[in-house]
């Protein structure tokens, strides 16, 4: 078993996913019919036998919590052990609490979790990646290395939002992190850090209690660069495929790419990593006798009486007689009357679209209809 707690950042610092999150956080976006974000690092932890883990919440997390419970489909949900949410203030003794800004704001404000469990390290994800990892090689890497603090990292070439901000990594022919390097564009020879570290518990609370002393405020600019200068910081590189949904082209990209069944495979194909979800009993999918379906994810619960292609559906979507849906995701409760065609679409929770609309975007440009409309 790995001696390490988890800790999971629930929004994205570093994305724009403005039309996603208005109601949710990062890693409440539904995925591939069935999941949430969340589940890929949650998964990835217990899988690895992390018992420990905390979630960290900001803000318009209700939905989030619902869908983790108690985590008993992580086998989390135990006496002394299992899955706690951190509260969402960088300050409990202000009279005007303040929202955390960053990572290390986010840390700051439950020191107090960190010093309650006694794991002798801590492994710090986001939940805008989606991956498969066994986490205990990673575990094991790190303490081989000698080195202070261990970064993930992979080489995939996946798509970047050009309007934010990524984090790349230089490294050595020994792994070791030479250069740390925060950019829009990916530089030549560098590497897609997944802001994913491990390092001690201690040494993490010794910095975080000073930071007012030493003045640090970022977890990359001030803490992880000051490591990598001193030669403390190695990598690891992710071995299996991943995806960064850090817009909503990228979502919709990510989303599509599971059509392909070896992206599938390489997430889900792990009988001994499987990643796990809340599940929902649905009764099963019911098609038309004029329904037409090709190379789309269908989930429970769907009726399908049109033509999709290329389509990831979620539980409760209805595609009515003569209606086309293409290379688009739609999410849970929604309906698509006659005659309507939807293409390059991501339409959110619990939308009506009325009889012969059209509503067309394109892979670089999605049309997003936000959850709860009627067009």
């Amino acid at each position: 078993m790995i001696d390490a707690l988890g800790l999971i950042f629930t929004d994205g610092f570093d994305v724009q996913l403005d039309a996603l999150t208005e109601r949710r956080t990062v890693a409440s976006i539904p995925f591939a019919g069935r999941y949430r974000l969340i589940d890929f690092p949650l998964s990835n932890l217990a899988n690895s036998g992390v018992r420990n883990i905390g979630i960290i919440v900001k803000k318009n997390y209700q939905s989030l919590m619902d869908h983790i419970r108690g985590g008993a489909e992580w086998d989390l949900n135990l006496r002394f052990t299992g899955l706690t949410f951190l509260p969402p203030f960088s300050s409990v003794t202000s009279e005007e609490p303040d929202v955390y800004k960053n990572r290390l704001d986010a840390l700051a404000a439950n020191t107090s979790f960190l010093r309650y469990h006694k794991e002798k390290y801590v492994i710090m994800m986001g939940s805008d990646f989606i991956w498969n990892e066994d986490l205990e090689d990673f575990y094991e890497a790190h303490i081989a290395s000698g080195a202070k603090m261990t970064a993930l990292y992979t080489k995939e070439a996946f798509k970047k939002n050009p309007e934010t901000e990524s984090t790349f990594v230089v490294t050595d022919s020994t792994g070791k992190i030479t250069r740390q390097i925060i950019s829009n564009q990916k530089p030549d020879g560098a590497f897609y850090s997944m802001n994913t570290y491990i390092m001690e518990r201690a040494a993490l609370l010794e910095l975080l209690e000073s930071r007012h002393k030493t003045g640090i405020r970022s977890l990359r600019r001030d803490v992880i660069a000051k490591m990598i200068e001193n030669g403390e910081a190695n990598s690891y590189e992710a071995k299996g495929k991943v995806f960064h949904i850090d817009s909503l082209e990228a979502y919709l990209r990510s989303s599509l790419d599971m059509l392909s069944r070896p992206n599938r495979m390489s997430l889900f194909g792990n009988e001994d990593r499987p990643i796990l979800t809340h599940i929902m009993d649905s009764a099963p999918t019911k098609y038309g006798k004029n329904a037409k379906v090709t190379n789309s994810i269908i989930a429970d619960g769907a009726v399908i009486e049109g033509e999709v292609r290329n389509c990831i559906i979620f539980r409760n979507v209805k595609v009515e007689e003569g209606a086309v849906v293409e290379n688009s995701v739609i999410m849970n409760d929604t309906l698509i009357s006659r005659g309507a065609h939807i293409n390059y679409c991501v339409l959110d929770k619990n939308i009506i679209i009325g009889d012969d609309r059209w509503l067309s975007g394109y892979i670089t440009h999605p049309f997003y209809s936000k959850r709860s409309s009627v067009i």
